[in-house]
């Protein structure tokens, strides 16, 4: 094959018939053009089983669902009314049974300035809506499957607090009262002892009940829950402070839940690794959703740069967008972190919807 000629380029540019025939054949998209009626005046291919000779001059809204055939002819109308660009979603029961998704643009065809037709293309996006669907179940399993880890940390929290714990303060009430009847009996050295080491159970067994799920949070709802993890966090870091605006009521189970968590972690990441000696918990309503901020005064990190097997950060992601926010965390070395979250409200219905951890089992 010789060396083509640069010449030959520009006559295929100039001959439009044999520029418009290479676009329609080498185009991977169903190309095509509309009257005002919505009929079909030309189609580069046809598809979904369909034969080129059933589709022309059929209205294409013939072959889509209902819905969206109104939008097609809403979108049609427009370009020839204004001759601008449009486009939207439509969906289409193909011959072999159920449902094909395409996005389509819309754009005039125009000769000498009047709009004479509609040049429409149509890209199948069944793919896209097949993955769409598959990451949805992935997060309806894994909102699932956290709600289901919340009940069983929350009916261990019960029985911790309910019988563990109980056993341990009457021991120690039982105990006390020995020391005080007993006065300066030689063996009262030994049930201090016995009375510090239960005590020190006792200090356990309220840091697990808070670990898994404080009764705060079930009982008086997220900002008690936050002070809790406030006041632990003291114990560790010398600074912390915790603002928060008075929420309107309380908040769907789950959402609760989710701004708990995000605020544990962060405060565990901060006493792990941060080395701060100011942290800063932030708790707003603005409107219908809730933010939450935590930023520190530690050494920060790069973000781009977590190690994988680091899963604080990422169970922060997720826990967020299953809630439908997405967190924006900012951070570099020596400059500190911030958290920032904030996650929409549902309504009263959907919150309904979902699963709750909030009741106390039986």
């Amino acid at each position: 094959m010789g060396a083509a000629d640069p010449r030959d380029a520009a006559l295929g540019l100039a001959d439009r018939s044999a520029l418009w025939d290479a676009i329609c054949r080498v185009s991977q998209d169903h190309i095509l053009v509309l009257d005002g009626e919505c009929r079909i005046r030309f189609l580069n291919r046809p598809g979904d089983g369909h034969s080129l000779e059933a589709l022309m001059d059929r209205r294409l809204t013939d072959f889509v669902l209902p819905e969206s055939g109104a939008g097609i002819e809403h979108a049609v109308r427009e370009v020839f009314a204004t001759a601008e660009l449009r486009s939207l979603e439509v969906v289409s029961p193909p011959a072999w049974g159920g449902l094909n998704y395409f996005r389509m643009q819309f754009g005039p065809v125009l000769v000498a300035g009047r709009v004479v037709a509609v040049l429409a293309s149509s890209q199948s996006i069944l793919p896209l809506k097949e993955t769409e669907r598959t990451v949805e179940q992935e997060r309806n399993l894994l909102r699932r499957l956290l709600e289901i880890q919340e009940r069983e940390r929350q009916l261990v929290s019960y029985e911790i607090h309910d019988g563990l714990a109980q056993y341990l303060a009457g021991a120690i009430m039982h105990l006390q009262a020995w020391e005080v009847a007993l006065g300066d009996h030689a063996g009262l050295a030994e049930l201090h002892t016995g009375v510090r080491l239960l005590q020190a159970a006792a200090d356990e067994a309220r840091r697990l009940i808070s670990g898994l799920r404080p009764p705060d949070l079930d009982e008086l709802g997220i900002v008690e829950a936050i002070e809790s993890l406030v006041a632990d966090a003291r114990t560790e870091i010398p600074t912390v402070t915790f603002q928060h605006d008075r929420l309107h009521g309380r908040l769907p189970p789950m959402l609760e839940t989710t701004v708990f968590r995000i605020v544990q972690e962060s405060l565990s990441n901060v006493r792990k690794h941060a080395a701060a000696s100011t942290v800063r918990v932030e708790l707003r309503q603005e409107e219908n959703h809730v933010r939450i901020r935590i930023s520190d005064d530690g050494c920060g990190f790069e973000p781009a740069r977590v190690d994988e097997d680091r899963f604080g950060l990422e169970g922060i992601r997720q826990r967020a967008r299953l809630c439908g926010g997405e967190p924006l965390i900012r951070s570099a070395p020596g400059h500190g972190t911030t958290v920032d979250v904030s996650l929409p409200i549902p309504t009263r219905s959907a919150a309904d919807g979902g699963g709750s951890a909030n009741a106390r089992g039986t």
